[in-house]
């Protein structure tokens, strides 16, 4: 997840020219290399997508669909489905999870979309058949690993009414919804509160919070809205990015979609074999967790570093196809192998994991949030105190068990005062997102941080 944020943010430049530092410079480069790299098993029909008609202008261009199982899982017998796919590169997988919720009135809201790929759409109607049509679809969010599917799933089921959270924008040029790839019948949901929210359909099952848009700069769009849903038959609370419960075992999806993801990632350095144990795809689950929360924790060493100069993004590209064993290779990406892993990572994963309590994702808290600290305190409490749920369901990584007081201590980085004895994720591991976080603010694309509140 956040290396999709990363790549969002990064490639909004500002209307100004404006230099990059190299820093900026090396995170674009490897980014690009990444891309540039294919290895995949081979396509399956029932699992295509193809491109994502997300509009023209959708953060300047349009994103390409890789094939992609999907898992579908039974969260609350008979009122919750989670259907999840991945996101990533490199090998980097994440589990994107729709949440699929039975209407005391009959039918299904999908909550946060996913690629409509057939095997979706047949485990989908697989549901309806019992539970009834899906009747309400609700993008809760700006960011574009959500927004890409919205448009094409709502069209896969137009009987269905599309809801989109409110600051949908494309850029450089902001066009109106059907031109960012929205049905014309798109609705923006309301604020919670205003008069015309009265008149939105499943909010008395349904009760939603909105928080944002915030986080955006001088030069650029607020760029992140959530919109919380807590489903009230079933005490459970749904988001989108604000929080992830980060499991130690590898998701089902994740050795579904393509187990090579856990073996690559598996290895400390190049020259490892690639294992297929349960110990080892534990262990590159984790490493995944790592490169997918930090991008660069402290215990990940790259090997040559790009400086922002030609002659520095020869030496890494050299340097980032070191020899291997030749099984190891044939796991795909054409043996790139830019890093290697200090033998503390395994601490450093379970400062992240935090027993699996809930956590915002680093990126959020170092790029997103903290731009206005009092506004988000304001609306997690807000959340706390009307919603008494006891499941969290987020849009990546895993469901987890929690109490409004848990989901408080999760933002305990905002606070002068923290909550309970819930501690700060290692300055060592945030350190590069923060690097990356001074170099947007200086280019415009991010204003600075505020203090805790």
């Amino acid at each position: 997840m956040s290396a999709l944020w990363l790549a969002v943010l990064a490639l909004r430049p500002p209307l100004a020219p404006t230099a990059y530092t190299s820093e900026a410079r090396r995170a674009l480069i490897g980014a690009a290399v990444s891309a540039a790299l294919p290895g995949r098993a081979a396509a399956r029909s029932d699992r295509d997508y193809g491109a994502v008609p997300a509009g023209p202008f959708v953060f300047g261009t349009p994103l390409l669909g890789p094939p992609r199982a999907t898992v579908r899982r039974e969260l609350v017998p008979g009122r919750i489905w989670s259907f999840e796919q991945v996101q990533g590169l490199i090998f980097v997988h994440v589990p994107v999870r729709m949440t699929v919720i039975a209407l005391d009135g009959g039918g299904l809201l999908v909550y946060a979309p996913i690629a409509p790929t057939a095997e979706c759409l047949r485990l989908l109607a697989e549901v309806e058949a019992s539970a009834g049509p899906v009747r309400h679809v609700l993008l809760p969010s700006l960011a574009l690993e959500h927004k890409a599917f919205a448009g094409s799933f709502a069209r896969a089921r137009p009987e269905a009414q599309l809801w989109v959270a409110p600051g949908q924008y494309s850029f450089p040029v902001d066009l109106p919804l059907p031109a960012q790839g929205f049905p014309q019948n798109t609705r923006v949901l309301p604020y919670e509160g205003s008069a015309e929210a009265a008149a939105v359909p499943w909010a008395a099952q349904l009760p939603y919070k909105v928080l944002g848009p915030i986080g955006g700069g001088l030069n650029t769009p607020k760029s992140f809205t959530d919109v919380v849903l807590f489903d009230k038959p079933t005490a459970t609370l749904l988001v989108t990015d604000l929080v992830v419960s980060v499991p130690s075992e590898p998701p089902a999806v994740v050795r579904v979609n393509d187990e090579r993801a856990l073996r690559y990632h598996a290895r400390d350095t190049a020259a490892d074999p690639p294992l297929a144990t349960d110990e080892a795809l534990a262990k590159g689950w984790q490493k995944i967790c790592l490169f997918s929360l930090y991008f660069q924790s402290s215990p990940l060493t790259v090997s040559s570093p790009p400086d922002g100069t030609p002659a520095g993004a020869v030496r890494f590209l050299k340097a980032a196809f070191p020899p291997m064993p030749d099984e190891a290779r044939a796991l795909g990406w054409r043996g790139f192998w830019a890093w290697s892993w200090q033998p503390q990572w395994r601490d450093n994963f379970e400062a992240l994991r935090m027993g699996g309590a809930p956590l915002v994702p680093p990126i959020v808290q170092c790029t997103i949030l903290n731009r206005d600290p009092k506004v988000t305190l304001e609306f997690v409490d807000a959340v706390a105190r009307d919603f008494p749920f006891r499941k969290i369901v987020p849009a990546h990584f895993e469901p987890v068990d929690a109490t409004p007081r848990e989901w408080c201590e999760a933002f305990n980085f905002l606070r002068k005062t923290p909550l309970g004895g819930r501690g700060e994720l290692p300055d060592a591991d945030l350190a590069f997102l923060r690097m990356f976080e001074a170099t947007l603010v200086k280019a415009g694309t991010l204003p600075p941080a505020l203090g805790k509140v």
